[in-house]
């Protein structure tokens, strides 16, 4: 994947006694690590909180269900999960932010940096999931490699969270430019890929999954009107 985003990414490190205290704090300094950060005044713990429940309803978690996330990041969304009681792993390409996330998750079954398209698939987990991760692959082709290896690794729920709208594109890109100066010089080569659903419709119909499009909205959170979310099940 593109190795500008990755060196950005590997620049991310936590605060000093960001990874200490109780667990709301840590939680947010994750999230913010995973870039939560770089528009507005950030978004409330409890816009977070409710994203995240309704990510787990939406991936079937339960108590002593496993789940796997590909671009974990800094482990924000596992750290949450494993205090829930889920068994957790993960995967980013990013070795600063998997250093955080092992230091956060020790007792993660899985945690390696690895490309999105290279995660192992022996271990199997209920859910497979990515959020805010699709957008930085260099196409599509890729991403269907990805979709491949979740729908391997899963035996029942894949989820995508925070994709960027191809119908949407002009209008994020009229965004950005209002609100970031200089918005073309700051992020020349820096690739943002947009997707149609009926990439992920042709990819549930030809390995019979069921798919959904949940408007699983988080408040206060800039990009909401330029993306959208996919979730599959095996019938």
């Amino acid at each position: 994947m593109d190795n500008k985003w990755r060196e950005i990414w590997n620049r991310r490190k936590p605060v000093t006694g960001g990874l200490t205290g109780d667990w709301e704090h840590i939680y947010l300094e994750l999230k913010r690590l995973n870039g939560y950060d770089v528009m507005g005044e950030g978004i409330p713990l409890n816009d977070f909180l409710n994203f995240h429940a309704g990510l787990v309803e939406l991936l079937d978690l339960t108590p002593g269900k496993s789940v796997y996330e590909v671009g974990c990041g800094a482990g924000a969304n596992l750290f949450l999960m494993q205090r829930e009681g889920m068994i957790v792993g993960g995967s980013d390409y990013a070795e600063g932010l998997v250093e955080t996330a092992r230091a956060v998750i020790p007792n993660a079954r899985e945690m390696g940096a690895i490309e999105a398209a290279e995660i192992p698939t022996d271990e199997k987990y209920d859910a497979v999931y990515s959020c805010g991760v699709f957008s930085y692959f260099p196409n599509h082709d890729y991403a269907r490699r990805v979709l491949e290896r979740m729908l391997e690794k899963s035996t029942h729920a894949i989820g995508i969270t925070e994709l960027h709208d191809r119908t949407k594109r002009q209008d994020y890109l009229a965004f950005r430019r209002a609100n970031i100066p200089n918005y073309d010089e700051r992020y020349e080569g820096l690739g943002r890929l947009f997707h149609r659903r009926d990439f992920f419709e042709d990819f549930a119909r030809e390995h019979n999954l069921s798919i959904s499009f949940p408007p699983l909205e988080m408040a206060n959170y800039w990009n909401t009107p330029f993306i959208f979310n996919c979730f599959m099940y095996r019938e």
